[in-house]
């Protein structure tokens, strides 16, 4: 544009049109450079991808026992695992993939099938493993390899010909024998005869089935309780019960639920128990102590009982302390277990020795009960050798089978037989479920004998067990 002075155009100086074009392209500047500062405009640096921190089990671990675990893959943050890509873990050995998951930082890879002796690997690989950042790399591969525990020796089955007691009496001798020229062919039938000692439920079986099984059992559960407690204790003095079925040809089996105060000088019965935890095995094999002196009063009693059976000629198969490492995962139930395998073996030696030492017993054949659950599941043979107090303290090894049932527990057999290497007779020495005893034999798993724990309903005995609820525990169903 000109302007006109004295009716002269006039051109701007070039100092107004320079600052004219200042002013004009700033804006277009500064929108520009916001342009070129905004964040969200630029690409942002690359996350670094999910890193593995450990593993459980370790990679490289060996001797492992159990036939299932869990593997977990531990990352140093959050992670995420696609069902697609859950489907690339592989498990090698020929094991079995059960699941796989994640929550939180860990993925889990749950395997079934492995067996002894045998190693095994669990890969995740390279982009199935993400984390939840933006610009984010998949994880690499990793992988984990265990191995098992070499596979258990196989026994046969060679029980001791002879009892532990070289002093056994003739009658014990004979039943034992007896036992042994069955054992393998044949599985002798039993039941508790009633709550402790009585035959209520034995004599029920009989009224079923015509005969009585032939093995009765009975309970010391109740000795040193108040005579009023639950009702009216039995006198285990009376030895009328154990004299009949014995007379009538059956073997007797006797257990003790052994009861013992959790103070000293307590009377309450309330305050007696089987699995109180302020007796100990320690303690009552501590000279001194108010549980050494109520252990051995207990022990006296006992031996005064078993001595009237001795007298009547009465050869008893013994079983003490049953039960005693209850699950070797989840804990024993039973004082006599709280302690430990090695306090227990010593008590079932104490006993053994005062039993057949000092008071002359010479008609027990010593039972041993077993356990078998580690976690609910069948436990290695380690762990049953533990706990077992010896060749020279046991005549039978028995295992108390809480199972589903008409199964042969054939597994259970071979583990029992195994971890004494053949050298005792197996027997079922407690069960709920009925079992299928012709399975038995075409599974080569004769377990010696069985004997099944007694139920009552309403008072009344019954050959099952129903909760309160209407729904069945452990035993056969009212059908069955």
């Amino acid at each position: 544009m000109l302007s006109h002075r004295g009716g002269q155009p006039v051109r701007p100086s070039l100092f107004k049109m320079k600052n004219l074009l200042r002013i004009l392209l700033a804006p277009a500047a500064m929108a520009l450079a916001f342009a070129a500062c905004n964040p969200a405009e630029q690409e942002k640096p690359e996350a670094a991808a999910p890193a593995l921190v450990s593993t459980e089990p370790e990679t490289g671990t060996e001797g492992l026992t159990e036939s299932s675990l869990t593997v977990v893959f531990t990352y140093d943050q959050t992670i995420k695992c696609t069902l697609a890509n859950t489907e690339k873990v592989t498990v090698s050995g020929g094991a079995s993939k059960d699941k796989v998951y994640t929550a939180g930082n860990k993925l889990s890879v749950a395997v079934s099938g492995l067996e002894r002796g045998k190693t095994y690997t669990v890969t995740v690989p390279a982009g199935c493993v993400e984390g939840f950042k933006e610009n984010q790399k998949a994880a690499t591969q990793a992988s984990v390899s265990f191995s098992m525990k070499e596979g258990e020796k196989e026994y046969g089955r060679d029980p001791q010909a002879t009892l532990s007691n070289p002093k056994a009496s003739a009658g014990a001798v004979k039943l034992y024998e007896w036992l042994l020229s069955n054992y393998g062919t044949k599985t002798l039938s039993g039941a508790m005869g009633g709550t402790a000692w009585e035959t209520s439920y034995t004599d029920y079986i009989k009224s079923q089935t015509g005969t009585y099984p032939a093995i009765v059992g009975f309970d010391y559960l109740f000795n040193n309780w108040p005579p009023k407690a639950w009702g009216g204790c039995p006198d285990y003095g009376d030895i009328t019960p154990v004299r009949q079925a014995w007379e009538a040809h059956n073997i007797i089996q006797i257990g003790w639920h052994w009861c013992v105060p959790s103070a000293e000088g307590t009377t309450d019965i309330n305050q007696y128990s089987y699995s109180t935890k302020a007796f100990g095995v320690k303690n009552a094999l501590t000279p001194g102590t108010w549980q050494n002196a109520e252990m051995k009063k207990q022990v006296a009693q006992i031996a005064g009982y078993l001595k009237l059976l001795k007298d009547a000629g009465i050869p008893v198969l013994w079983r003490p302390l049953h039960e005693a490492a209850g699950d070797y995962t989840w804990g024993a139930w039973f004082w006599w277990g709280y302690d430990g395998p090695e306090y227990c073996k010593k008590l079932w030696q104490y006993l053994y020795n005062e039993f057949t030492g000092t008071y002359g017993l010479d008609n027990l054949i010593w039972v041993w009960t077993v356990q078998t659950s580690d976690a609910g599941r069948p436990a290695s043979v380690d762990k049953l050798i533990e706990w077992y107090p010896g060749d020279a303290y046991v005549d039978i090894v028995g295992a108390d089978l809480y199972v589903a049932k008409n199964t042969t527990q054939s597994n259970l057999f071979k583990l029992v037989n195994n971890s004494v290497r053949g050298r005792k007779m197996v027997v079922a020495s407690e069960f709920g479920n009925l079992l299928d005893i012709d399975g038995f034999f075409a599974e080569d798993a004769p377990w010696g004998y069985f004997l099944n724990w007694c139920n009552f309903e309403d008072g009344k005995p019954v050959l099952y067990a129903r909760n309160s609820d209407g729904t069945y525990t452990w035993n056969n169903t009212a059908a069955d």
